[in-house]
């Protein structure tokens, strides 16, 4: 267990927080959101607007629009349609208005503020129970052993904008632009070399950014004759023509596309990632469908961040029976939080938790059901708020 500074973990330096609502008391309640996920859930009108002005606080600090502009150009991308005025920037900073037309903040549509590093397989993916990179599925069409890909690497590529805004963001620093760069897709390219056998798009969130990483995938080709996978990480929001394609460069690849389910509930996402997730659940319900076409590996995975106090277990239970209901199939990866970001008053998460999300998966039908970063979780009993 990490320690906190002094000497001991996270959670016992914890202190009670109160909802400004209702006035319940606990340790799973952040001070910095001030509500506890019920009264999220159920007082959206008494919540929301306040959790919205500490988000824009924080966002003009980093120079980023503090929220979805509004009276200019419609952009159609993701689901915050933003409307962007002449000169003005999209949520995700991603998008521009020039000339009375949407188009990528920069000098050409071949560039993109992204980093992109190698990484040893088998690594540390959301997917990697489930991954050719690291198991023996698909081979021997997509992985060249039966088995963990030793010797072989991943180029992980992270996008440095994304159109939500996590008060939890585990990486948080790529919203500071003096950090930025930008990267060409034929730098991607370039980057790949005979033992590269996957490509792996996140950040930030790779949705803005869809082109851009297509141009790479067209760049670098689909061939049978060698295996290169591609992978999406993402939250999922973005218009279901760029989900669709990214899907089937995916699909024709042997890699798979990792669907971030957050939460179920609609205002406890506008309140704790900043944005709608109708697009999200939306388009996994579709993605799910194209997920029958191919099984081994599976083409679409979940993942969910066990937020201790709003990714309580009501959530887990209608994210399980949403799953369920769409293909369970797919399988869900549970992933263990640590404080992060805006969110450093929560503990991390517990044991407990996470065994008793993983119960209610299966309860639900769930076929293949993943606790991811163990390490990190804790023995704390508490569940819920």
């Amino acid at each position: 267990m990490r320690d906190c500074g002094r000497g001991m973990s996270p959670s016992a330096c914890l202190i009670m927080g109160v909802c400004r609502l209702c006035g319940k008391e606990s340790r799973l309640i952040s001070s910095v959101i001030g509500f506890c996920a019920d009264c999220i859930r159920s007082h959206p009108e008494d919540t929301l607007s306040e959790i919205a002005a500490l988000r824009e606080k924080v966002r003009k600090g980093f120079g980023l629009p503090p929220s979805p502009p509004k009276g200019g150009v419609r952009c159609s991308y993701c689901v915050n349609r933003c409307e962007i005025p002449e000169g003005g920037v999209g949520f995700c900073y991603r998008f521009t208005c020039k000339e009375g037309r949407i188009t990528v903040n920069a000098p050409s549509s071949d560039l993109a503020f992204c980093s992109y590093y190698h990484d040893p397989l088998p690594t540390n993916c959301v997917a990697s129970w489930v991954c050719p990179a690291s198991t023996e599925s698909g081979y021997p069409r997509f992985t060249f052993t039966r088995g963990p890909e030793v010797g072989y690497k991943n180029l992980a590529v992270f996008y440095q904008t994304c159109n939500f805004d996590c008060l939890y963001c585990q990486n948080w620093h790529f919203r500071d632009r003096k950090t930025h760069r930008y990267v060409s897709s034929r730098e991607l390219v370039e980057a790949v070399d005979d033992r590269t056998t996957c490509v792996c798009f996140f950040g930030g969130d790779p949705v803005p950014n869809l082109s851009h990483s297509f141009d790479a995938v067209r760049k670098l080709g689909l061939s049978d004759k060698r295996v290169l996978r591609f992978c999406w990480e993402t939250n999922g929001s973005g218009n279901w023509r760029y989900m669709e394609e990214a899907l089937k460069f995916a699909e024709k690849s042997g890699g798979c596309v990792k669907f971030d389910l957050k939460f179920f509930d609609r205002n406890l996402n506008l309140a704790v990632c900043g944005a709608d997730n109708c697009w999200t659940l939306e388009n996994f319900e579709k993605a799910a469908v194209m997920a029958l076409r191919r099984d081994n590996p599976p083409l679409v995975v979940a993942s969910t961040l066990l937020v201790p106090g709003y990714v309580d277990l009501k959530e887990i239970e209608a994210l399980a029976a949403f799953i369920s209901s769409c293909n369970p199939n797919v399988p869900w990866s549970f992933l263990a939080f640590y404080p992060a970001f805006l969110l450093k008053d929560l503990p991390t998460t517990s044991w407990d938790h996470a065994l008793k999300a993983k119960e209610i998966a299966y309860t639900y039908g769930i076929k293949n059901v993943n606790i991811s970063n163990t390490h990190l979780l804790s023995h704390s009993y508490e569940v819920s708020a």
